[in-house]
């Protein structure tokens, strides 16, 4: 089959139908056109470095009486209101609790789990831990006193997270 030449109008022309504007563009999406040729845009740009955790679902923008800029963002783990490049968490505070908890770990693992009586958590919510002293080896007072989210709840006593450094790189429990 030979090939055919197509000749479009440029442009955007909104002013009939798809099927009466024949041979140009009625709707568009992150296109532009240049020396009546169509060329998609680049991209997005980020706004901000700054990251999140989860998917964002929503968003809501304001300016206080001050001048100052706001953006609060809601995403299926947590909530944050966004000034200038940091991201605040603002999530509720689901439960605090004054158990004695108790950490555990496996040679050899970075699976950390927490007894904690009656907490009343699932598996994606997040745990704030702070007062803990080291495990021993890598597991370290700092490495445990973060926020961390819970991977899986063996019963309603306990649950599990993975440990990880400061960094946030990926640590694994060894005898000392």
């Amino acid at each position: 089959m030979p090939l055919a030449k197509f000749q479009f109008k440029a442009g955007i022309d909104r002013e009939g139908t798809s099927y009466t504007n024949a041979g140009g563009w009625f709707d568009s999406s992150l296109i532009r056109f240049r020396k009546e040729f169509v060329e998609k845009i680049g991209g997005w740009a980020k706004n901000v470095t700054a990251t999140f955790f989860g998917t964002c679902r929503n968003l809501f923008a304001w300016v206080s009486l001050d001048g100052s800029k706001f953006l609060f963002l809601g995403t299926h783990l947590k909530s944050y209101v966004q000034e200038g490049n940091v991201f605040y968490d603002i999530t509720p505070i689901r439960a605090t609790t004054t158990n004695g908890i108790v950490f555990a770990a496996t040679n050899g693992s970075s699976t950390i789990t927490a007894t904690d009586s009656s907490h009343g958590a699932v598996a994606g919510d997040f745990v704030t831990i702070s007062g803990a002293v080291s495990l021993g080896g890598l597991v370290t007072a700092n490495v445990l006193n973060q926020e961390y989210q819970i991977a899986t709840v063996p019963t309603a006593n306990t649950y599990t997270f993975t440990a990880k450094d400061t960094s946030g790189t990926t640590v694994t429990a060894n005898a000392s």
